[in-house]
């Protein structure tokens, strides 16, 4: 008989893990059935989404409270629908504000749990890494720094690298990227990622369109591009830029173009987060920006104690490409990094050299099979302990 495997992701990158976990597990068994939270991807992929909260996704602790009561209603049905179609295993993709109180539900009811993309624990401290340990039957980490922390708190830790490696891994070359994109090879290009969530959309569209004018002033040529994520519609981001600023960005749908737009830029403006690994992945030179309420930005300062907010580099242990937060995402500020980035050849290869070394880190191809055999693994050994109980007891 087919297992049922739970799958819950929150946010479009997430949705983006869960697909590509759930074909790497029916690769391995194309019986199995899924069911869960997520969104157009997992369930293009045959998930049955039972909620869909990646429209709820929102950055800062104050910004959340509003997704509070329709999750914890969806929290509330879960227990019908778990005493009705019980899964053997559940899988949990990052979401930690969701997800923590879900595998604590779920543990409570004796269904394994394993956590894909697990919480920053390094960051946020060994509280967390202590509560995904006592929930959760395995941890599939995807950054060795996140192993040390899990490892002490209890937990079975598997390093399966990062996914965004799979993701990349037939990423076009420049030439081929400009081909696709119909660019001239020395046309200035630049690629502007304002992140995937409404709150960021209307926080840094609007600089990153400005930054685009001003770079015209000095650049006539340039083309801006922009990949737009699936959460937000690529119709109502291109309105969005058309009346900030007419004919000035290029807006592609983001999942077909992501990558041929950072393989061809000549530097980015990227919204901290998923995307700023993927171009590091890809080498493209970026300034990574972020800007959310006072309050948000007060809050993590205390609670986390970072020197930086982008991935690389705090990978790196240090800046290795510019940030620019709160108050200093100007569109001038952004204007002059991506200017930089066009004309100083050596900033170029010293971000790109830089930007390899935190890649290695990531691991190697490959993610979404390893992590789909460690819970393919899991669902065999269950099976088995169940059938063994089941011949005691006859």
């Amino acid at each position: 008989m087919a297992g049922l495997i739970w799958v819950s992701a929150g946010e479009a990158s997430g949705d983006r893990h869960g697909a590509a976990l759930v074909a790497a597990l029916r690769a391995l068994c194309p019986e199995l059935r899924f069911a869960g939270l997520g969104g157009p991807a997992m369930r293009q992929c045959g998930v049955e989404i039972v909620y869909d909260p990646t429209s709820l996704s929102t950055v800062g602790f104050l910004e959340s409270l509003r997704a509070t009561v329709p999750l914890r209603r969806v929290l509330q049905r879960l227990t019908g629908l778990w005493e009705n179609c019980r899964p053997d295993l559940a899988v949990l993709i990052d979401f930690p504000g969701f997800n923590l109180r879900l595998a604590e539900m779920l543990h409570q009811r004796g269904i394994p749990v394993v956590y894909y993309l697990p919480p920053t624990a390094w960051l946020w401290g060994e509280g967390r890494a202590l509560q995904v340990a006592r929930n959760c039957v395995q941890v599939l980490c995807t950054l060795p720094v996140e192993l040390p922390v899990y490892e002490k708190a209890g937990a079975a830790v598997r390093l399966v690298g990062h996914p965004v490696l799979d993701y990349t891994a037939n990423a076009p070359t420049r030439e081929e990227a400009r081909r696709q994109l119909n660019l001239d090879p020395d046309t200035p290009c630049f690629a502007l990622l304002p992140g995937s969530r409404t709150q960021e959309l209307d926080e840094l569209l609007p600089p990153l369109v400005k930054a685009a004018s001003l770079v015209r002033r000095e650049l006539p040529s340039a083309c801006f591009l922009l990949p737009a994520a699936p959460t937000l519609g690529e119709s109502r981001i291109r309105e969005m830029a058309e009346r900030l600023s007419p004919g000035t960005v290029r807006v592609l749908p983001g999942p077909q173009w992501m990558y041929p737009i950072l393989r061809a830029a000549d530097g980015a403006a990227v919204a901290s987060g998923t995307a700023t690994l993927e171009a590091a992945v890809l080498g493209t030179p970026m300034v990574i920006i972020y800007r959310t309420s006072l309050s948000t930005y007060l809050i993590g300062r205390k609670l986390l104690h970072l020197h930086y907010v982008g991935m690389p580099n705090i990978l790196a242990g240090e800046e290795i490409v510019p940030e620019l937060l709160q108050h200093r995402v100007t569109a001038e500020n952004i204007a002059q990094h991506l200017l930089n980035f066009f004309r100083d050849a050596q900033l170029r290869r010293r971000i790109q050299s830089a930007l390899a070394s935190v890649v290695r880190q990531l691991g190697t191809p490959g993610v979404a099979a390893r992590a789909a055999q460690a819970v393919w693994e899991i669902l065999e050994r269950r099976r088995g302990q169940a059938e063994s109980a089941g011949e005691r007891k006859e």
